[in-house]
């Protein structure tokens, strides 16, 4: 798994030079086999040295147990000046280098003589050409030197690294190269040097803001939006060009208003509808199987909360709404206090809880919560650890039986465990109540 990675809190080390480039032996365009580590150390490094400021590139990070993408981050978002070596041809290096652009590092450029340059860079980036012979590796240390002071001076050009095409907003399909539970970061699938993060506050309008955004975009899909840059840097939205619906929608429909729907889409996910003044919600799938809706059938739905930093409306049909009114029979949920085995439907890890069907109680519309702060420490520890998986057993105890806020008509149920957690073997017909009263 990709470790998440994010801007740090505090300033950038102004004295520290960071470079991108090719590890270890790798073939000249003129067949002159470079040692770049023995590059980095002996000319790099001292040339930094040199000027009082501080070297360091991802493998040298003293005591660092990241990821070389991890460590590549870091040093370039720490970093005062990002110097970038584009001698060999590495995906890697390119994507540092996006990632110094998009972050409008102080950057400096430079390859070995007659080395291919990406085109897409050519003319936005002045690099430095080096040789690797006795007059050629003193000129690129010196070469290095004056460039570093050069975008060090305060206002110099190099601290603004937009792309010079004149496009500071680029509409582009994005590929998402890692994800974090409040952030993606993406690159243009036509041009892999125009990167940017997308957070939640870029999410298309139309969409559900999800709570943890590494579950919606994954590493590898394709998204659309637009690249903009500003003054902040460059970042990826599903918002640009767009007007924000939900003051609108918050204003048009009030807490317990009925209002016309039509099914748009029915899937494992539930049943989706398209409301009549703008904006999409999604019907409990009991109340959605209930009343036989299809693709395309108008519905009365009643609203129950407008959420607009989420952007999300909850509704219940409406005649559900209204027969909820009556409370819902009790026979068909336990009673608070009550200890009984249970199996495990559900493991939300990320939100930590486990959904469970109760022994006893085929009626229930909907599985009981038991909560990681209501479980066991086996138990929790499986949870965290992914061992706790579909079908397996727990005893658990009732703790809290109410009615539902999401779902009118319906009773939430919330456990705690007792006894043996998780994987010990249980027949749903044994007398499990006075096995754990013992």
């Amino acid at each position: 798994m990709l470790e998440q990675l994010r801007r740090r809190e505090q300033a950038a080390d102004e004295d520290l030079v960071f470079f991108a480039m090719p590890y270890g032996r790798k073939t000249m365009p003129d067949g002159y086999e470079q040692n770049f580590d023995v590059l980095y150390r002996d000319y790099f490094a001292e040339a930094v040295k040199l000027m009082g400021l501080k070297p360091d590139r991802a493998d040298k990070i003293p005591g660092t147990t990241e990821s070389p993408l991890q460590a590549a981050w870091d040093g370039i978002d720490r970093a005062g000046v990002v110097v970038v070596d584009l001698s060999a041809t590495s995906t890697s290096v390119a994507m540092e280098l996006g990632w110094a652009m998009c972050l409008h590092k102080r950057l400096v450029v430079l390859h070995y003589e007659g080395a291919e340059v990406p085109t897409n860079i050519q003319g936005q980036i002045r690099a430095i050409t080096y040789r690797c012979d006795m007059s050629g590796l003193p000129e690129m240390s010196r070469a290095i030197r004056a460039a570093i002071e050069e975008v060090r001076k305060p206002g110099s050009p190099e601290m603004d690294l937009r792309p010079r095409t004149g496009l500071r907003d680029v509409d582009a399909v994005a590929e998402v190269v890692w994800a974090t539970a409040d952030r993606i970061f993406v690159r243009d699938v036509q041009n892999e040097l125009r990167t940017g993060e997308m957070r939640r506050t870029d999410v298309n309008y139309g969409d559900t803001v999800p709570e943890d955004m590494a579950k919606r975009y994954h590493q590898g899909s394709k998204i659309s939006g637009t690249f903009v840059t500003d003054e902040n840097g460059t970042r990826f939205s599903q918002r640009y060009g767009q007007v924000n619906p939900w003051p609108r929608l918050q204003a048009e429909y009030a807490r317990g208003q009925v209002t016309t729907a039509r099914v748009s889409d029915l899937n494992r996910g539930g049943c989706f509808v398209e409301l009549a003044s703008g904006g999409k919600s999604r019907i409990p799938t009991h109340q959605a199987n209930a009343a036989g809706l299809l693709l395309g059938s108008e519905v009365q739905v009643r609203v129950l909360h407008v959420d607009p930093v989420r952007q999300r409306i909850d509704v219940a049909l409406a005649h559900h709404a209204v027969a909820s009114a009556a409370p819902p029979s009790m026979d068909a949920y336990p009673r608070t206090g009550e200890r009984l085995a249970a199996t495990v439907r559900t493991v939300v890890a990320e939100h930590g809880f486990v959904l469970v069907e109760l022994d006893g109680y085929p009626g229930m519309a909907k599985p009981a919560l038991l909560h990681v702060s209501e479980m066991a420490p086996a138990t929790r520890d499986g949870v965290e650890a992914g061992s706790v998986v579909h079908g397996e057993r727990v005893f658990v105890e009732v703790i809290e039986v109410r009615p539902s806020r999401r779902d009118p008509g319906l009773l939430d149920v919330r456990v705690r465990e007792v006894d043996s957690g998780v994987g010990k073997t249980a027949d749903p017909a044994e007398p499990v109540v006075a096995e754990s009263a013992a």
